[in-house]
């Protein structure tokens, strides 16, 4: 017999069974240990809340409202999941436009309390957001990141300057002026138009009062077949011009090339001209 296996069975004959056990129960335990904090350390991870990402928690925005010096600009009311522009005009609106507005509440992770700004000289303007029931005062732009400042409850924020640009531009910046889609079929007057997609996807220059208006001579009747859907619509000459009203009560203001191009100005005949 070798010295190894000598040794061998030396060191077996003088391990009694419960060392063998002893060491096995020490392994199981550390890898027990493991594993239970690796569990504890997945459940905290998991149940923890999420990161802020929104100033106040608005889930479905139903009314936007812009005040520049406390008189409002703009009003928008959320009705049957489409916006509409109640003032200064009621107006449908396009959602492209009032989504930056609604973007105002989203949280950047920078934020101040107002106690540690020169808050005097930064809200200066008083041009002032509400979602719903929540307010939000914009100030100037930061220099170094050009984000803007805005005050809403105790906290000031930087956001993307895309608001104010917005306010400054026209005033149909967040009307939708589409007055047709992909036209399909066309009459005037009960006569049939042989190209309708003259008529497809008509974008007006504004919307006006219908109240206001004044027509010279009799109103067009246009009926039109539009995605399957048959619409009506009535154009008339005015001191505003030419314009479409639509089955939807809103009332377009067309321009004169526009007018001249879908024939109107030979069937709406100015008294001026």
């Amino acid at each position: 017999v070798s010295m190894a296996s000598r040794s061998w069975y030396t060191t077996m004959k003088n391990t009694k069974p419960d060392d063998g056990f002893r060491l096995s129960n020490l392994a199981l335990l550390a890898v027990i240990g493991v594993l239970g904090v690796g569990i504890l350390l997945d459940g905290i991870l998991y149940n923890k809340a999420p990161p802020q990402t929104t100033i106040h928690p608005i889930a479905d925005a139903k009314t936007i409202e812009v005040n520049i010096k406390g008189q409002p600009i703009v009003r928008l009311t959320k009705t049957d999941n489409q916006w509409l522009q109640t003032h200064p005009i009621k107006a449908p609106a396009r959602s492209v436009r009032v989504q930056p507005l609604l973007d105002t509440n989203k949280y950047n992770q920078r934020s101040y309390t107002l106690a540690e700004l020169p808050h005097d000289d930064i809200f200066t303007d008083k041009v002032t957001l509400k979602i719903d029931a929540e307010e939000y005062h914009f100030g100037a732009i930061e220099p170094v990141s050009n984000l803007r400042y805005v005050l809403s409850g105790d906290r000031v924020y930087l956001q993307p300057d895309t608001v104010l640009p917005m306010l400054s531009a026209v005033d149909s910046v967040f009307m939708d002026l589409r007055v047709t889609n992909k036209v399909e079929q066309l009459t005037i007057d009960e006569q049939l138009v042989e190209q309708p997609e003259t008529w497809s996807d008509l974008t007006a220059v504004g919307i006006v009062d219908i109240s206001q208006i004044n027509p010279e001579g009799q109103p067009v009747q246009i009926k039109l077949m539009e995605e399957n859907q048959t619409r009506l619509l009535t154009a008339v000459y005015s001191d505003y011009g030419y314009t479409i009203t639509s089955d939807k009560d809103f009332t377009y203001l067309l321009s004169n090339a526009t007018a001249t191009t879908l024939g109107l100005t030979a069937l709406l005949p100015s008294h001026h001209q």
